[in-house]
């Protein structure tokens, strides 16, 4: 049972991030919101009235993080911060725009797990919750980037998950489906993506667009979906991955079913050493 702590979430100024912020406020936590842009803080501030969790906005850019620290109270680190930029293939997204991918996506979630780690290591317990996506499940065009660096996301939360579990510490990680964010009018399922404008590639994105019409595609709230990510987050069980609805629960058990991470996790234990034996820094 995880005591009471601050949950500190990236990308918290908008969207599934601030749904976060505020479902956690709701169920009486303290939250430190790292918001990317100052004009974001208000609408927190205006979210959180009358709530009983406390909340502290920082402005944070997860790729120049600087001097920032976690504070000895730190329970739970939720790396939400992330971009979706268009929807083009591979031949046609320049090295730096990878390059931008890979420092929002994956290594800025690298420095604040580096960080938050020995807090929570001193505290001999806690969560790292990282938010990877649905897309990795399945092999969509036109998300190279994108895929890959929550590919590479998916791959360290699966070492951080080893080392880290002879502390105390949770690694997760959520896999969100349709979720009815900002970035909802450029997902793939919702509108054609960049790729149709290119006669090369229009057969392709016009094909992946019929087919999420005819799966019928949803989305849900990220109220909804921020209900579900902190009910996997306190949860209490060992378990690795979550999705946000039916679909995105589905997917994640045909690409890593719950068999093959218990697999994985008897590993882990068979690997660890009995926890409170290690030595405290």
């Amino acid at each position: 049972m995880l005591d009471k702590g601050k949950i500190a979430i990236t990308g918290a100024g908008q969207g599934l991030g601030l749904a976060v912020a505020v479902e956690f406020l709701k169920r009486g936590y303290p939250v430190q919101a790292l918001i990317l842009l100052e004009n974001q803080r208000q609408a927190l501030l205006d979210a959180s009235l009358g709530l009983p969790g406390e909340l502290s906005c920082e402005v944070l850019d997860v790729t120049a993080p600087g001097s920032f620290e976690f504070s000895d109270d730190l329970l739970v680190l939720i790396n939400n911060a992330g971009i979706r930029l268009k929807n083009l293939p591979v031949e046609s997204i320049g090295l730096e725009e990878w390059r931008r991918y890979m420092e929002v996506n994956f290594f800025g979630a690298v420095e604040l797990c580096r960080r938050a780690i020995p807090v929570l290591r001193a505290r001999g317990q806690g969560v790292i919750c990282n938010i990877n996506s649905g897309s990795s499940a399945m092999p969509f065009p036109f998300l190279g980037p994108y895929r890959a660096s929550k590919g590479a996301m998916g791959q360290f939360s699966e070492t951080l998950r080893a080392e880290l579990y002879p502390f105390g510490i949770r690694v997760m990680e959520i896999l969100p489906g349709g979720v009815d964010t900002g970035l909802t009018a450029t997902s793939m399922g919702a509108n054609k993506t960049a790729a149709a404008e290119l006669p090369d590639y229009a057969p392709m994105a016009e094909g992946l667009l019929k087919s999420f019409a005819e799966r019928g595609m949803q989305y849900i709230s990220a109220q909804e979906a921020a209900v579900r990510i902190a009910d996997a987050i306190l949860d209490g069980s060992e378990r690795m991955r979550y999705g946000t609805d039916e679909y995105s629960t589905r997917s994640i058990e045909r690409w890593r079913s719950h068999e093959h991470d218990q697999a994985m996790l008897g590993w882990i234990k068979s690997i660890s050493p009995v926890r409170g034996t290690h030595e405290q820094n």
